[in-house]
């Protein structure tokens, strides 16, 4: 994907190659984008490679929004503690990828919940 402000028009490019819940992941991802870094996108395209620079403040973040879109908190929360599933059963139920789970369960943890975040990789997107 790609996330690109041109003559105050915003655009996000996607790869049509993509099968369906990687596309949701990714178009998330340039909404965040889109939503935290508008003015970053004005002088310099977002580019596929950024993507996955988990280490990049403005990739973590945009991966955060990602979570947040594409994952309802309670939902999230009624599956850790009610049915006491795991990332990976998580990430099964709600079609999502592990790593976005992951980051979603360290999100809610830094809002006070009483979690311990699964460990991501920092490359998931690829």
């Amino acid at each position: 994907g790609m996330y690109r402000v041109i003559k105050r028009n915003r655009f996000i490019f996607l790869n049509n190659s993509l099968d369906k819940n990687m596309l949701r992941i990714v178009c998330a991802h340039e909404l965040g984008h889109d939503q935290l870094h508008r003015n970053m996108a004005k002088t310099t395209p977002i580019h596929e490679f950024m993507l996955y620079d988990m280490k990049s403040k403005p990739e973590y973040e945009a991966n955060i929004v990602a979570a947040e879109i594409l994952m309802n908190s309670d939902e999230v929360l009624r599956y850790i503690y009610e049915y006491g599933y795991t990332a990976e059963q998580i990430a099964s139920a709600m079609s999502t990828d592990i790593n976005l789970v992951a980051l979603k369960v360290a999100h809610l943890a830094t809002l006070g919940y009483n979690l311990h975040a699964p460990e991501h990789e920092s490359n998931f997107l690829k």
